[in-house]
């Protein structure tokens, strides 16, 4: 049998990189791109620099269903799909400052502010949105309603920038509609 029934071709063209990009955040019903090319509407908020990219983390937890007369598994049923994204933003503007303290920032004149950070946990709900792209590919990744998972730690360091690193959740939009939009453009992925 040839060898390229059994394993796929081997293609260095088709490695990518996600060499640069960005994180977006906007408030949930922010009209969002319907493609990856389209420029983000309004109320979309650039988040700045990031430190090494993002990373998309997946879990699938499952129930085996298992029988008489085996003693291996028949069937696994799915009880929970997850997705949690990790970024760590290196900005501290009014967007990552208040996403870092859970609170509002409340500026003031002359480059003064204030934040309103509440007694008790709350969950605030946002849509966040990444791109990145490698030469002439790219994707972008739109997270429709998400929270953050955990509160970043916050550090002043004499040698090093302060940085927020975000973990959110993905959660089901309010129409029951795709918790997570993904579009590219890639002639390897697309098949065209």
């Amino acid at each position: 049998m040839p060898t390229s029934t059994i394993t796929p071709g081997l293609n260095a063209t088709q490695l990518r990189v996600a060499g640069t990009g960005a994180i977006w955040k906007a408030p949930i019903g922010t009209t969002a791109p319907s493609d990856s090319t389209t420029a983000w509407a309004a109320g979309w908020v650039n988040l700045g620099y990031a430190k090494s990219g993002f990373a998309v983390t997946p879990s699938l937890k499952t129930t085996p269903v298992m029988g008489w007369q085996s003693t291996q598994i028949l069937r696994l049923i799915a009880t929970e799909l997850t997705r949690k994204y990790g970024f760590e933003l290196m900005q501290s503007n009014i967007q990552t400052v208040a996403m870092a303290w859970g609170g509002t920032v409340v500026p003031g004149t002359a480059g003064v502010y204030s934040m309103t950070i509440p007694n008790a946990a709350t969950i605030q709900e946002f849509m966040i949105g990444i791109d990145w792209s490698d030469g002439t590919t790219s994707q972008r990744i739109i997270i429709p309603r998400c929270a953050l998972l955990t509160m970043p730690p916050i550090k002043g360091d004499r040698t090093a920038e302060t940085s927020y690193a975000f973990e959110v959740q993905e959660l089901v939009p309010g129409d029951n509609s795709q918790s997570v939009l993904v579009f590219g453009v890639d002639d390897a992925v697309s098949g065209v």
